[in-house]
């Protein structure tokens, strides 16, 4: 029977098992169907690529300079500074080629490990004016979508208040920032003093990474859960002609006979819904039932009378 050598690899250890096997009158399907997994290509690829990771791993390859890029400067300001003869030439006219230099820029970024986006560090006194426990710094990685959350004033306190978290929005997903948090402070700026329109637009100027001291409600609310209410709309619905949304830009727009999902029925005067088929997986505001109606009631007794299925205008 061969027996393999100490540095034999995992594809010759698997070769060597699917030449050893045999049929057993007993096993006879297990047996087949080893024989073919293991006779597979693609399985052989995968070992051999697997083989070549951990010999780049047991090798440990250093670099010998982690800022290439630096020396290279160094060398071509020299050259620059100094009179040259054809090969000085020729080396300074290599060396300032883009695709050199973007070539040292990728060998120092592998070389410094700078893979993994840098968040910024934390401020140095976030911790003065409150106990451990009470204070909390989330950190929240978001692209150029909106941050899924709405605020508003204590009337009592003047404290910022999360007064709404939008489902599928950047704060639904992380599951750091819920209804009844305080905001103190958004990136190191103290939003205590601001007005909520101020402190919207610092959070809507904010990309990448949004660093934000939040004191916990004094009761966590319940994770919101899956309603799955669906409803058939029997008017259209423009949130931006809408007075009395809260957020105009956090409304969900929809247009008579469009199926949609209510996903959150917490607030009795706004919904939180999506779109069914829609490839926007963020929520959006959409007036309750009792509150549509509560509208088109006093609307009626106004004499306004207004058909919630067409809007036509005065002639």
């Amino acid at each position: 029977m061969p027996v393999l050598s100490e540095d034999s690899g995992l594809h010759e250890t698997l070769a060597l098992l699917t030449s050893q096997l045999r049929p057993d009158s007993n096993h006879k399907e297990e047996m087949g169907f080893l024989k073919d997994v293991f006779s597979e290509k693609s399985l052989s690829y995968l070992m051999k690529i697997h083989e070549k990771l951990r010999h780049y791993e047991r090798q440990s390859p250093t670099p010998v300079l982690h800022s290439a890029a630096g020396l290279v400067e160094d060398v071509i300001e020299e050259l620059q500074t100094a009179p040259v003869n054809n090969e000085e030439k020729e080396l300074l006219q290599l060396l300032t080629t883009p695709h050199l230099r973007a070539m040292l820029v990728v060998h120092d970024t592998v070389a410094q490990k700078n893979f993994d986006p840098v968040l910024p560090p934390l401020p140095d006194n976030f911790d003065d004016d409150f106990d451990e426990e009470s204070v909390k710094i989330v950190r929240l990685v978001k692209n150029k979508e909106p941050l899924g959350a709405t605020i508003r004033r204590d009337e009592h306190t003047g404290a910022v208040i999360v007064a709404r978290i939008m489902r599928g929005g950047a704060a639904d997903r992380s599951g750091l920032v819920h209804v009844g948090d305080e905001l103190r402070e958004v990136n190191g700026i103290a939003v205590l003093h601001k007005r909520p329109e101020e402190i919207s637009q610092i959070l809507a100027q904010s990309q990448g990474s949004i660093t934000l001291k939040i004191i916990p409600a004094i009761k966590e609310e319940d994770r919101l859960k899956d309603s799955k209410v669906f409803m058939r709309a029997l008017f259209c619905y423009n949130p931006k002609e809408d007075r009395a949304i809260p957020c105009q830009e956090a409304g969900l727009p929809f247009k008579r006979r469009h199926i949609l999902e209510v996903v959150s029925q917490d607030d009795p005067t706004w919904w939180q819904a999506k779109r069914v088929g829609d490839t926007n997986l963020r929520a959006g505001l959409i007036p309750s039932k009792q509150f549509q109606e509560r509208r088109l009631m006093y609307r009626r007794s106004i004499g306004t009378q207004p058909n919630p299925r067409t809007v036509k205008k005065p002639l």
